[in-house]
This record gives C-alpha cells, sequence and structure tokens, in this order.
C-alpha cells in the first residue's frame, strides 16, 4: 500500500471498530439482530378500523391517533416515505382512522387532511380493492364497487390457474382470509360519512366502468347466485386451510397484514374472540406493537432473519476477535430458525426438501429465497465447508432447498417460482401479488451458493446466464425489495463476482460504470423511492448510508477498492458516522410493494456500512485485525 493508503485505511479501521461496537451493543441477549421496521402509518391507521370492526376498547386506538398525527404532513395528508408528496390511499386510512377515534372533521388537523385529499383527486380516485375492502367492512365504501374473490377457488386443482397455489406467497393467506369475508360481506358502521372527502363529482363518481365494472359485476353476480354445495364446501376448506396454516407464535406468515386479514375472514364466518384460534391470533398481532413515548406503532413485519444473516457476514468481514462471540451465537440462532418442515412451497414443487429460512421470527410455511441466500453466505463467511458439522449441514439443506426454487428461466424470487410468464412486472404486481424473478434475489443466492463451494455447479450457472440476459443497456439491473437500480446493481455485481466473475467481465464493468456514474457530489450514493415510478430518479437521490455501502460493495468485489470514487465513498461513510458509531437513515429505501408501501431498517443502516468498510480493509490490505 501506498503512504497515503495507509493512512486512509487507519482511518476507516477507527470507524470500522465504532461500528462494529454499535453491532455488539445491538444484539439481543437472544443472539439475533434485529433492527424497527418501519413503514408509513398505514398499519396504524388499518389497525384503529380493525378494532372498530371487532369492538375493542379504545385506549389503544387513541394511542395511534397520536401516532398518525406526529406524522401530518406540511400540505395536510400523509406521504408514504421520507419527504414524499402525500399518499391519497395513506391519508384517506389517516383521516378515517383520526374519524373513529373521535376527531371532528371541523377540527383544523382534519380540515387540512380533507382538502390534500380533495386536491389529489378526491376519495372516488381510489383503486385498490384489496385496500377498499377494509373501508367497507366499516360501511364507508360500497361493496358492490369491489371486485369479489370467490372462495371456491380454493377447490381448484393446485396446478390449476387461478388457485392458491399459483398466487405469490406473500398473499396467498389474504386472498384466502378475503374470500371469506367477502362472501358475507360485513359491515360494521363507522357512524360518520366521507362525503367531506370527494370532489365535485360526488359518491358516483367512484363507480367503476369498462371491463372492471364488468368483472366487479360479474363476481356480484355469482355471489348472489352460488351453487350451494361448492360454496358450503369452499368456505369449509379455506376455513381449515387457514387454521392449519397458522404459526406457532399465534400470525399468519410472522406479519400483521396477513393475520389481520384472517382476524376478519375467520370472524366472518363465526369465529369470535373467545375462541382459542381468534386468541392466538390476537396475542401475535401485539406482538407487532411498539409502545414509545405514550405512542402505539406497528412493525407490520419483523426483518430478524435477514438482519441476523447479514450482522453475521458483517461481523465475519470485519473479523475482530471482540465480536467473534456475538458472530457464534447469531449463528446458533440462525441453525435454531431454519425451516424443517414442508410448507405451501412444497405444494409445487419437485421432491421438496426442507432447509429455507422466513423473513421473520415465526413463517414456517413460507421460507424465501433472498433470506436464504443472506444466512447461506453468512455461515460460510464464519465457518467455511468441513470446519463445523451443525453449519455443513445446515447450508447442505439450504443449498438444495434453493436448487428447488430456481424459476425456469434460472433466476430467482423471494417467494416460490413464477411458474408462467405474464407481460410484465406491473401485471404480476397486480394479480395476487406475483413476484418475477429478480437481479437482487438472484444476485444474493449466487452469492450463498458460492460461498457454500457451488460457484461452478449447473444452478449457478443458469443463475450467471439469467443476469446476464437481464442487464439493462446501461449497465444497470434494476431489483425488486430496495431501491432500486443500485440495490439490484449490486446484488448482482456482487453475485456475479462471487461465483469467479472477473471484475474484467464487460457485464461487470459495464455495471461498475453505471454506479459511478451516479455518485454524489458528498461522495455518497443514493436513490429515491420515486425512481421506482419516474425514470428520472432512477440512481438520484439524497446519499444514505446504506445504499453508499451497496455501490461500495460492489465496486470493492469488481476491484475498484483502491480507487478515488471507493475512497470518496467511504470518506462519506465516516463523515456522517454519529458518535456511537451508527448512522441516521430517515430515507425509506426499502420495498413491501411498488405500489405505496415502503419501509426502512434502523439494524441495515449500520450493517451495511460495517459490511463496506470490512471489504475495504481487506482488499487493500488494511490494518490488522484487532
Amino acid at each position: 500500500m501506498t503512504t497515503d493508503t495507509t493512512e486512509f485505511a487507519a482511518t476507516v479501521e477507527g470507524s470500522l471498530d465504532a461500528a462494529v461496537a454499535a453491532l455488539r451493543r445491538r444484539q439481543d441477549p437472544a443472539g439475533y439482530w434485529k433492527g424497527e421496521f418501519e413503514t408509513s402509518v398505514i398499519g396504524e391507521a388499518a389497525e384503529v378500523m380493525l378494532r372498530h370492526f371487532l369492538g375493542l376498547p379504545w385506549e389503544e386506538s387513541a394511542a395511534s391517533a397520536k401516532t398518525i398525527l406526529s406524522e401530518q404532513s406540511a400540505a395536510g395528508g400523509w406521504a408514504a416515505y421520507h419527504n414524499g408528496p402525500d399518499d391519497q390511499l395513506l391519508s384517506v386510512f389517516c383521516y378515517v382512522a383520526l374519524r373513529l377515534v373521535g376527531y371532528p372533521p371541523e377540527d383544523p388537523v382534519m380540515r387540512a387532511a380533507a382538502a390534500s385529499i380533495r386536491a389529489n383527486g378526491g376519495v372516488e380516485a381510489l383503486n385498490t380493492p384489496t385496500m377498499l375492502a377494509w373501508l367497507a367492512i366499516i360501511g364507508l365504501w360500497p361493496w358492490r364497487d369491489i371486485p369479489l374473490i370467490p372462495p371456491e377457488i380454493i377447490l381448484l386443482p393446485p396446478r390449476a390457474p387461478g388457485n392458491i397455489y399459483q398466487i405469490g406467497a406473500a398473499a396467498r393467506g389474504i386472498v384466502v382470509a378475503s374470500s371469506l369475508f367477502m362472501a358475507k360481506r360485513p359491515v360494521v358502521p363507522a357512524g360518520f360519512g366521507i362525503e367531506e372527502l370527494y370532489t365535485r363529482g360526488g359518491p358516483e363518481a367512484r363507480r367503476s366502468r369498462g371491463p372492471a365494472a364488468l368483472a366487479t359485476a360479474f363476481t356480484h353476480w355469482y355471489a348472489r347466485h352460488p351453487i350451494g354445495f361448492l360454496r358450503r364446501r369452499a368456505v369449509t376448506k379455506a376455513t381449515e386451510w387457514l387454521i392449519r396454516t397458522q404459526e406457532r407464535d399465534g400470525s399468519w406468515g410472522g406479519n400483521w397484514p396477513q393475520t389481520a386479514n384472517v382476524i376478519v375472514g375467520l370472524d366472518s364466518v363465526g369465529y369470535r374472540q373467545d375462541h382459542p384460534v381468534i386468541k392466538a391470533a390476537m396475542a401475535g398481532l401485539e406482538r407487532c406493537v411498539v409502545t414509545r413515548n405514550g405512542q402505539r406503532r406497528l412493525e407490520m413485519w419483523s426483518s430478524v432473519v435477514m438482519d441476523t444473516a447479514l450482522g453475521v457476514s458483517a461481523a465475519a468481514m470485519a473479523d475482530r476477535a471482540a465480536i467473534r462471540s456475538s458472530a457464534d451465537r447469531a449463528v446458533a440462532w440462525l441453525l435454531d430458525h431454519q425451516v424443517t418442515e414442508l410448507g405451501d412451497w412444497a405444494v409445487l414443487t419437485k421432491n421438496p426438501v426442507a432447509g429455507g429460512w422466513p423473513y421473520e421470527f415465526a413463517n414456517n410455511v413460507n421460507p424465501d429465497a433472498d433470506d436464504t441466500g443472506f444466512a447461506l453466505a453468512a455461515l460460510r463467511r464464519l465457518h467455511r465447508p468441513g470446519t463445523n458439522a451443525a453449519v455443513d449441514s445446515a447450508c447442505a439443506k439450504a443449498s438444495r432447498w434453493l436448487a428447488s426454487q430456481q424459476c425456469d428461466d434460472g433466476g430467482w424470487a423471494a417467494f416460490e417460482p413464477l411458474r408462467w410468464r405474464l407481460p410484465g412486472r406491473d401485471a404480476l404486481a397486480t394479480i395476487g401479488f406475483l413476484e418475477a424473478p429478480s437481479a437482487d434475489v438472484t444476485g444474493h443466492v449466487l452469492e450463498g451458493l458460492a460461498g457454500n463451494g457451488e460457484g461452478e455447479g449447473p444452478v449457478v450457472r443458469r443463475g450467471i446466464r439469467w443476469l446476464r440476459r437481464q442487464q439493462h443497456q446501461d449497465g444497470s439491473w434494476p431489483g425488486w425489495w430496495a431501491c432500486y437500480h443500485l440495490h439490484g446493481t449490486s446484488a448482482a455485481v456482487t453475485g456475479l463476482t462471487s461465483c469467479g466473475v472477473p471484475g474484467t467481465d464487460p457485464a461487470v464493468e459495464r455495471a461498475c460504470a453505471w454506479i459511478l456514474a451516479h455518485q454524489g457530489d458528498d461522495g455518497g450514493w443514493g436513490e429515491d423511492i420515486r425512481a421506482l415510478h419516474d425514470p428520472a430518479w432512477i440512481g438520484t437521490g439524497d446519499s444514505t448510508p446504506s445504499q453508499t455501502s451497496w455501490a461500495l460493495l460492489a465496486l470493492i468485489a469488481a476491484g475498484h477498492a483502491d480507487s478515488e470514487p471507493v475512497r470518496r465513498g467511504l470518506d462519506f461513510l465516516v463523515r456522517s458516522q454519529q458518535d456511537d458509531g451508527d448512522w441516521a437513515e430517515p430515507w425509506h429505501t426499502w420495498v413491501v410493494h411498488h405500489d405505496g408501501l415502503y419501509w426502512r431498517d434502523s439494524m441495515l443502516r449500520l450493517i451495511y456500512p460495517v459490511m463496506a468498510m470490512a471489504g475495504y480493509l481487506t482488499s487493500v490490505g488494511g490494518v490488522a485485525q484487532r
């Protein structure tokens, strides 16, 4: 190393030491790492509606209202992401929740909210049937305007189009539950109307027209004229399926949205709050609650496996004796939470073998390829093949499971292979949350398999070919689960290079050129959520610690560690680091649904910079480990 490089490496080393100390402090005594899963307040608003529907005490709803009010924008509505514009669906939900808690429309905060909603097209502009059903169950949207899901879909053969196993795993429980309450179409009136949220078009303007109206009309005609014995059989089978897929913690899918929808679905067929299934489910919902400063916040999902796996990778890459015991405890936790039973994913999988990891504390029904890739890579960073029998066994199972989940075209989606082709990602997102294979998931899986010694196997070779075919002309790849081209491109590059693709490969060179072209003047990288819908924002946005680290990890993996752009990126991380070794990151950089639900993680803003700084020091032969 040159003198300048040595001096700079020493600076990075000091920053890394502080970050590693912060990482150690953030570990739970049980061994896992978990940041707070922070979305917009749509979950808090939906919880108020759910509590009204179920007739639960209002005190918790009042605490949720404080949370909702704390995030009202200057424009009067509510934004779906940091510094974003008012989001129409979210603003309507928040307005309704506040009305349910007792805020009158004459209140200044309500007047401001109503003005924002009207300025953005009024409540009649809403067009998300699965979400509008939440307004319908409290009498604020007519059921007649919502297309209904017939419970008979559960009677279709597993390989038939429209069967629940042909629907994305992330939405399967919601679809089955919705089919039950849509068959009954229950209403617990809110006790007020929302006429003040309409524009001059008035309530009739919300009526759908064209093909959508025909589809809605047909589903309602069938709902009024079902085939009796088929309907009874479908309702029974759907109910049994929901009860069978309840997780050990009482939830469905380990998350709030699925569990809440199932509670409404089971309520519609007679399962009341004193039933053991519902009692367990309500306890599962309560575990999603974070109470702080008199406010009630929801973690709609839990990123514990992702955070723990990436935390292990960060600890292994930092290579500090001080964090080795932390990493060992985290590995033990991961091994204990590997899915060892068959779930939904096995229905359409040939010769299924369990071995994946879920995203949440409890989701044995649907582990996912993304988190399994993270876990496999983490385990192998800390324990090379042949050095730990328990890790070897877990990795072998994970490898076989990942191979079984590869899509026909060679890529990976997070939840189950896409088994047919549809025209475009937007279509996939609107039909049951179907998910196509993506560059970020495929890159993460390749990195895990390569760490397990399979970088030259046929499964990996197919994955590499898929990535090559999917690269955009400008050198980037779009991601799916984070924003957006930065995440997809970083994951693709680290996945390819981990499998032996050199940094001089044309695909990798073009990707690095794209990354370098989007470095900010402050040395960092950032991509705004708006990039998901507006191409002008692709690769553009305020620099963030995690996104800067994604870019650095790709450049370092491609052989650019000892370069001025990498030093500038690392300098951004050093300068923006807090005194406690952590970073601040208010931006939402992760995606649940591309149509309006985004999140941030208070753990990943720390983990990714640790990985980037550690990767740099290893590449340039930095200061010796401590």
